[in-house]
């Protein structure tokens, strides 16, 4: 099955405008004419428009329910309150609904996990140390021939204790196996297929499920792993996994990629302006309080949040 087109998102924002204009009444045959020259330009803007429709059905009509004299001063206001209250909040919500009623049944059924913004310590009974983070699942799996932890989701860092019976220490993920070699390591499995291992102390065998080779992964490296090969070993950023104290410590990340660190510690979800993505960032951020940090990043870099519900954030130039 062929996986749908990712559309732009200012794509989606040029459609969210047409939408709010069209609905609200106040659309003139000029601009008709426009919003139909617009769709025939590009394939991607009728999938924008049918892909927010999907969100916002039984918007049409609301404007016959709501005095526009009271809700709406001008064109430009009604874009900015029905644009980000409608189609950003349905969205944002429908994402966060399908999150709580859809979860998988190996999330349900397994051993032990997190919520989401919880880090938890688990005491293995061979003396190991397993650190779960944020929404995070996991099996365990002893038996008289090996120590096994099943990853679901998420991630976990693990401290190995010396084994009696000399019984290796193996984490299982979707794409494959990590073998400890008396260690301290993190593993993270990816949304997108990939399985992330990063090695603090020691060494770890990386296995992929499909393929025979087999790559050792010594201290102070770090590489990912899908089901068919290992990518090439890099240096860690970092020389401890500063998530296990609730921090997050960041140097020149994009703003993009911190802001999804900081919400696999916080409910909702966020949109950000395309030209504040790349925006570099360094720094530490507090896990444990994720609005304290984002907070922080709008001070020292000029941004404005702007929340339509306790889950849904836009994040703009201020």
């Amino acid at each position: 099955m062929s996986q749908a087109p990712k559309i732009p998102d200012h794509v989606l924002d040029q459609a969210a405008d047409w939408l709010v204009l069209l609905h609200s009444g106040e659309m003139t045959e000029l601009q008709q004419q426009q919003f139909e020259r617009w769709q025939a330009e590009k394939k991607e803007h009728v999938l924008a428009i049918q892909h927010i429709n999907r969100f916002t059905h039984g918007l049409t009509g609301l404007s016959n329910h709501f005095p526009s004299d009271s809700l709406v001063q001008s064109n430009q206001k009604f874009k900015l309150t029905a644009k980000r209250n409608m189609l950003f909040s349905l969205s944002g919500l429908l994402v966060i609904g399908c999150g709580m009623y859809l979860l998988p049944w190996a999330k349900l059924q397994s051993d032990n996990h997190t919520e989401v913004g919880e880090i938890k310590t688990i005491a293995l009974q061979d003396g190991s140390t397993l650190i779960l983070a944020s929404d995070s699942y996991i099996n365990v799996n002893f038996s008289e021939q090996t120590r096994q932890i099943q990853l679901i989701e998420g991630e976990i860092y693990i401290q190995t204790a010396k084994d009696p019976q000399h019984r290796p220490f193996m984490v299982k993920t979707k794409d494959g196996a990590i073998e400890a070699l008396g260690t301290q390591f993190t593993v993270r499995q990816e949304h997108h297929d990939q399985t992330r291992v990063k090695v603090y102390q020691h060494a770890v065998a990386l296995q992929p499920q499909d393929s025979g080779q087999r790559q050792i992964l010594k201290q102070g490296q770090r590489a990912y792993f899908d089901t068919q090969q290992i990518s090439k070993p890099l240096p860690l950023n970092n020389d401890r996994p500063y998530w296990t104290q609730q921090l997050l410590v960041v140097e020149q990340w994009p703003l993009e990629k911190v802001l999804d660190e900081l919400y696999r510690y916080k409910k909702g979800t966020y949109h950000i302006d395309t030209e504040l993505k790349n925006i570099p960032i360094s720094g530490v951020l507090s896990l444990q309080n994720p609005q304290q940090s984002l907070d922080t990043l709008a001070y020292t870099h000029q941004l404005e949040l702007s929340y339509y519900s306790p889950y849904l954030l836009k994040i703009k130039k201020r």
